[in-house]
């Protein structure tokens, strides 16, 4: 990717980067060579090399620097599309991650608010008024939020500890099936035992032969500091995050820091076109101002706030929002996982165990996930 920090703005994370040695020797043939270092990457590889398999991550730029890094955080049971089999517990999956691994990535599990434009629980309702709306709280779902740059690092510094090697700076520019498995890095031809493909919104770019994804940017903002009288008053003061269940589509977190997160529109577009957008120009920035001026619309206490950061990052959507999560129909040691439609921190990362427990000891992934799309 093209500097995508650039192009997409800075999300208010703290920048953190792997040591030098997470560079492996280009002579390593691995047993597993996993494509992407976003949380299900990071994951795949931390669970393949606890199981004692020689795992090779692959990252076009940095870890953390794409999808992954730039997601609001906001931690999510299950799917887009509901509970589905095998990834109904991913939140406590999350959990119990971090704390084996001592991953300090500010995990905190409140519950998460699903919000809608209506008054009908007079004594749940948020002191808002989203565009002549009144917004009430309609339950508290299981969730919480995550430092998700923060995550993807210490899963990356977990499975480099548990034996995986990371490569930053290595695209994989092709892939063939026959008469090997194949990946080209560069000058580099590995012929891998497995595959796993972990690329989410660039997946039909990384494999054309898979099925067909809806790529776009997703955007985010975040206030300066707001004093905690301020958060109090907008109705925040618990830290509890919050999504629509209707439209017009927001979701928002607190930081530690003060600030307050917002997150809103979409811009759908081809792999190639989303990694040249600027946010600072055309469409994408028209979205993040017309976000602006909407949160500033939700509270008299928002009305002149200032913003530190606005960025984009992107996501993908499959046909009915129910994930990808199978093997190529071409080669079943070939495995692809995505499409998790904005819903993917907790999911992810059972995600990339499932895949894991695939390779390891030849389990079934769920047949909600097979590649085999009508």
């Amino acid at each position: 990717m093209n500097n995508p920090r650039y192009q997409w703005g800075e999300p208010p994370w703290p920048e953190a980067e792997l040591p030098l040695a997470s560079n492996g020797s280009p002579s390593h043939t691995p047993d597993v060579a996993v494509i992407g270092g976003g949380f299900t990457g990071t994951s795949t590889a931390l669970h393949l090399a606890r199981r004692g398999i020689r795992a090779v991550l692959y990252e076009a730029g940095l870890i953390a620097d794409g999808a992954s890094g730039r997601t609001g955080g906001l931690v999510l049971e299950g799917t887009a599309a509901g509970p589905l089999e095998g990834v109904t517990a991913c939140v406590a999956g999350l959990e119990r991650i971090v704390a084996e691994e001592g991953i300090d990535c500010d995990l905190h599990l409140p519950g998460c608010w699903e919000i809608e434009h209506h008054q009908t629980n007079p004594e749940k309702m948020l002191p808002w008024n989203d565009a002549g709306r009144p917004v009430c709280i309609a339950r508290n779902v299981a969730g919480g939020v995550v430092q998700p740059a923060a995550l993807t690092l210490g899963l990356a510094h977990a499975a480099m500890r548990a034996g995986a090697m990371i490569r930053e700076h290595a695209r994989v520019t092709k892939i063939t099936f026959e008469p090997q498995l194949t990946l080209e890095v560069g000058s580099e031809r590995i012929t891998p035992g497995h595959i796993v493909i972990a690329t989410n919104a660039w997946i039909n770019a990384t494999l054309p032969e898979t099925p067909p994804l809806s790529s776009c940017l997703t955007f985010a903002c975040a206030t300066e500091p707001l004093a905690p009288r301020v958060i109090e008053a907008i109705g925040l003061g618990d830290g509890v995050p919050f999504y629509t269940s209707d439209m017009p589509y927001l979701w928002g977190r607190t930081i530690a820091d003060g600030r307050v997160i917002f997150g809103a529109g979409l811009v759908f577009g081809t792999p190639n076109d989303l990694e040249s957008t600027d946010v600072a120009e055309g469409e994408s920035h028209a979205v993040l101002e017309r976000m602006q001026r909407r949160v500033r619309g939700l509270h008299l206490q928002l009305a002149e706030v200032k913003f530190s950061a606005a960025w984009g990052g992107p996501i993908a959507f499959t046909n009915g929002a129910v994930p990808i999560l199978g093997r190529h129909p071409r080669n079943p040691r070939v495995m692809v996982s995505g499409g998790y439609a904005g819903h993917g921190v907790a999911l992810s990362v059972r995600a990339g165990e499932l895949l894991a427990l695939a390779i390891a000891e030849d389990r079934a992934l769920p047949k909600w996930g097979s590649l085999a799309r009508k």
